[in-house]
C-alpha cells in the first residue's frame, strides 16, 4: 500500500529519483503531494470513520472557540467602557459575563485537545501497522539493503517519523483551518471597527478609508511572513539532518550493546568511543547550526509579535485623542487586530513547526520510494510441484553481474543430502539464498516438493525476545512435550533446561555454538521436509557436529538436508558434494564415497 514511488508519473523519474534518494530536502511539489498522498490513504479507507466522527467534534469544538472569541472581542469593549464610565453595577455584571465564558472556554480547549489526541493515536495504530506490513512482506526490510544504501535508519522513521507525521499534520492543518476561521470572523469585526474617518494629526487632515485597519493588519503580517520565509528556510535541511545524525548516532549505540562481548575481546573500547564521538559530533554540530537559525528567526519573530501587541493602539489612538472612539473601542480594535494579525501570521508563528513537518514529510517519502523500489526487485521464486528438490539451469550472480554459479542442475529425492563446499566468497551462502528466493540476481528453475515445508538455518541464528522455548520453537507453536529438555541433553546443554521458560535476550546470552545447536533443536522440533543450513555447525567442535548431524539423519529420516560446510569431516554425513572450485573452473557434483577433498584445490 505504501510502496508507492514519489517520482512516478514525473517527466525523468529516474533522473530525479538518482538526484533526490538520500538527499536532504525534496522539491516542495514533490513533498505536498507525498503528503496529500500519505494523507488521503487513511481518510479514504474504512477503518476512518470512527476518525471522521472525532473529527466532526473538533471541527464543531473549534467553531465553538471562534464563536467564543468574537464574544470575548465584544466583551473587551463593554467592559473597559463600563470602567471609562466608573459603572460599578456593569463592572460586575461584565465580571460574571467573564467568569462564564472563561468556563465554556477552558471546556472547549480541554476536550478539543483530548479529541486530537485520541485522532492522532487512531490515526497513527492504523498507519504504522499498514506500513509494518509493508515494510515486512515481499522481504521488502531485506531487500532494501541490497539496493538502497541510502535510506538509513528506516526504524526510525517507522517508529518516530510516521508517529510525527501524524502529530504534525492534525495540529498544523486543524490549526490553519483554525485560523482561517478566525480570519474571516475578525476580518468582517475589523472591518466594521474601521469605518472612513477625517480627523487631525499635527496640524493634518488625516483622512482614513473603510476597512484601514484591516488593511494595515494585512500589509504588517505579509511582511512578516516574508521575512520569516526568508530567515528560516534553512531550517527544513537543518531539521532533517538533525533526524538523521540523532538516529546514526542511537543506532551506533545498539551497535555497541549487540556486539558487547566482541568489543570487549577485542579491547576496542578506544575504537568504539572515537566512533561514537564522531557521530555524535554531526549531532552537535548541526544541533548548534540548528539553534544559531532558530535563534535569528526567534529575535525576529519576538520583535514581530511584540510589536504587533502596541500596533493597533498607536494606529487608534490619534481616534481616541480626537474623542472619536472610546476606550473600550480601542481595546475591542486591539483583540480583533490581534486575532486577524495572527491568523494572517500562522506561518511565522508555527514556522519552525511546519519546517520539521516537511523534513518529516521527505523522510518517509524517500523511505516508501525505497520500499516501492525494493517491492520491484525481482527474485527468483521457487515453484512447489511434485515429490522432489530440483534445480535447473541456475545462474547466481553478484551484484556486479559476475557469476557465481553458472547454469547448475540438480535433483534430490526425500531422505537425501547434499555438501556444498569450496573456496570462502564464492557464493555458497548465496546460492542458499537464490534458492531461497531473496536473491535478485539468479535465474533458472527451483522446485520443491509441494507442501514441503522448508527452514533456513544461518551461521548466526536468529533468537527472537522471549523465553529460550519460544526460540527453539520458533516460528512455530510451543511444544511442551518434554523433547526440549531431552535434545538439550543430549547436544550438552543441560544447564541451560532451567532457563527454558525464563525470558530473556538469549543472543546476548549464549554463545555462539550455543546458540547454533538451539537452532538445530528447532529444526529437530519443527521437522521440515527440507532443511537449508548455511554452516550451522561451524561453532560446534567435531564431536558435537557428530552428534548434531546423526541427530538430524535420525530424526529427519525423510528430509532432504541441504549443507554449507568447509569441514571435511561433514562429507560422510551427506549422499552428496557440490563443490565450487576457485577461477572459471566451475563445479562438480559427485556422491560422497567418490569425493576427493583434495580437489577443491
Amino acid at each position: 500500500m505504501f510502496k508507492t514511488s514519489i517520482f512516478k508519473g514525473q517527466k525523468d523519474d529516474v533522473k530525479l529519483r538518482a538526484k533526490y534518494q538520500g538527499s536532504d530536502s525534496l522539491p516542495f511539489k514533490v513533498s505536498a503531494l507525498s503528503a496529500f498522498r500519505m494523507i488521503k490513504l487513511y481518510w479514504c479507507s474504512k477503518d476512518s470513520k470512527n476518525s471522521w466522527l472525532l473529527l466532526f467534534f473538533i471541527v464543531s469544538l473549534t467553531s465553538g472557540a471562534v464563536w467564543l472569541a468574537t464574544r470575548f472581542n465584544s466583551w473587551y469593549k463593554d467592559f473597559w467602557d463600563t470602567i471609562q464610565n466608573y459603572d460599578i453595577s456593569g463592572f460586575w455584571y461584565q465580571l460574571m459575563w467573564f467568569c462564564g465564558l472563561a468556563t465554556i472556554h477552558v471546556l472547549v480547549s480541554v476536550y478539543n485537545s483530548y479529541l486530537r489526541a485520541r485522532l492522532c493515536i487512531n490515526w497513527r495504530r492504523w498507519f504504522t501497522s499498514k506500513v509494518l506490513s509493508d515494510y515486512l512482506s515481499e522481504d521488502s526490510y531485506y531487500k532494501i539493503q541490497l539496493e538502497d544504501r541510502k535510506t538509513e535508519n528506516p526504524d526510525q522513521r517507522i517508529s518516530e517519523d510516521l508517529g510525527s507525521f501524524v502529530n504534525l499534520t492534525v495540529s498544523l492543518i486543524i490549526g490553519t483551518a483554525s485560523d482561517l476561521a478566525m480570519l474571516g470572523t475578525f476580518c468582517m469585526v475589523l472591518w466594521g471597527l474601521s469605518q472612513e474617518v477625517t480627523f487631525p494629526l499635527l496640524g493634518y487632515q488625516i483622512h482614513l478609508p473603510d476597512g484601514y485597519l484591516l488593511y494595515l493588519a494585512i500589509v504588517y503580517a505579509a511582511i512578516g511572513t516574508f521575512f520569516t520565509f526568508v530567515i528560516g528556510k534553512p531550517l527544513v535541511r537543518l531539521n532533517f539532518r538533525q533526524q538523521r545524525y540523532e538516529a546514526d548516532f542511537r543506532f551506533s549505540l545498539i551497535r555497541l550493546r549487540e556486539n558487547s562481548e566482541s568489543i570487549s575481546l577485542y579491547k576496542g573500547e578506544h575504537t568504539e568511543e572515537q566512533i561514537l564521538n564522531e557521530s555524535f559530533v554531526n549531532v552537535v554540530s548541526n544541533y548548534v547550526k540548528l539553534i544559531l537559525r532558530e535563534k535569528t528567526l526567534g529575535f525576529f519573530t519576538l520583535a514581530y509579535a511584540q510589536t504587533a501587541v502596541i500596533f493597533p493602539i498607536l494606529i487608534a489612538a490619534p481616534m481616541y485623542f480626537a474623542k472619536i472612539i472610546t476606550m473600550g473601542s480601542i481595546m475591542q480594535i486591539n483583540s480583533a487586530f490581534s486575532r486577524v494579525q495572527d491568523a494572517l501570521s500562522t506561518v511565522i508563528n508555527s514556522f519552525s513547526s511546519w519546517a520539521s513537518y516537511k523534513a518529516v514529510i521527505d523522510r518517509l517519502s524517500l523511505f516508501f520510494d525505497s520500499m516501492d523500489k525494493a517491492s520491484n526487485i525481482t527474485c527468483l521464486k521457487p515453484e512447489k510441484n511434485g515429490n522432489v528438490f530440483e534445480v535447473s539451469s541456475l545462474n547466481v550472480k553478484n551484484p556486479n553481474a559476475q557469476f557465481l554459479w553458472k547454469n547448475l542442475s540438480l535433483r534430490l529425492e526425500h531422505g537425501s543430502s547434499i555438501l556444498v563446499r569450496g573456496p570462502s566468497g564464492c557464493g555458497k551462502s548465496t546460492l542458499i539464498k537464490a534458492i531461497a528466493g531473496i536473491w535478485p540476481y539468479a535465474d533458472g528453475s527451483v522446485v520443491f516438493p509441494a507442501d514441503d515445508k522448508t527452514l533456513f538455518l544461518s551461521q548466526r541464528p536468529y533468537l527472537p525476545l522471549g523465553s529460550l522455548r519460544e526460540a527453539m520453537c520458533y516460528p512455530g507453536e510451543l511444544v511442551n512435550d518434554g523433547r526440549c529438555e531431552h535434545y538439550l541433553k543430549i547436544l550438552g546443554l543441560s544447564h541451560l533446561i532451567d532457563l527454558l521458560d525464563v525470558k530473556d535476550n538469549f543472543s546476548q546470552m549464549l554463545s555462539l555454538g550455543e546458540q547454533q545447536r538451539v537452532a538445530i533443536i528447532r529444526a529437530l522440533l519443527i521437522k521440515p521436509e527440507i532443511l537449508f543450513m548455511d554452516e550451522a555447525s561451524s561453532a560446534l567442535d567435531e564431536h558435537i557436529e557428530y552428534v548434531a548431524y546423526t541427530l538430524l539423519k535420525d530424526e529427519l529420516k525423510n528430509s532432504i538436508i541441504f549443507s554449507v560446510g568447509h569441514r571435511s569431516s561433514l562429507i560422510g554425513k551427506h549422499d552428496y558434494v557440490l563443490s565450487h572450485y576457485d577461477g572459471d573452473k566451475g563445479f562438480s557434483l559427485v556422491k560422497a564415497e567418490q569425493y576427493k577433498p583434495e580437489s577443491l584445490s
